[in-house]
């Protein structure tokens, strides 16, 4: 049975962490967003998510909300993700216009265009 939780572990925290995933992790991008990917090399079975956004892309309502979305796409999606990833979502000031359908749509387009989706995942978001 899958777990669609998302723990203190699924994140990431350390500032060393982002460092790596800056550095060397590929980007992906999208007109209203940005995704780094970096492939761990601890061969951990966890994937985890960090989030940047900047008040450019509006109030502080609008990218709480906006960041929420994005990490319920992670919560729901993660499992058909390679193990051992390290992803950043980059918020742009266009990401704060888009709905979750929309969002959704862009970032399993671009993880799946990269080749980060598990080849027996099958259909994606259902």
């Amino acid at each position: 049975m899958k777990q669609f939780s998302f723990s203190y572990n699924e994140r990431l925290h350390l500032q060393s962490d982002f460092n790596k995933v800056f550095k060397n992790g590929k980007k992906l991008e999208h007109r209203a967003l940005r995704i780094l990917v970096y492939r761990r090399k601890d061969n951990g079975h966890l994937r985890r998510l960090g989030l940047v956004t900047s008040r450019k892309v509006g109030t502080a309502a609008v990218r709480n909300r906006t960041k929420r979305r994005l990490r319920e796409i992670f919560r729901t999606n993660k499992h058909s993700l390679e193990t051992g990833l390290d992803i950043i979502f980059i918020l742009k000031p266009e990401t704060a216009s888009q709905d979750y359908n929309s969002l959704k749509k862009i970032i399993l387009g671009l993880l799946e265009s990269a080749g980060f989706i598990k080849a027996e995942a099958g259909k994606l978001g259902s």
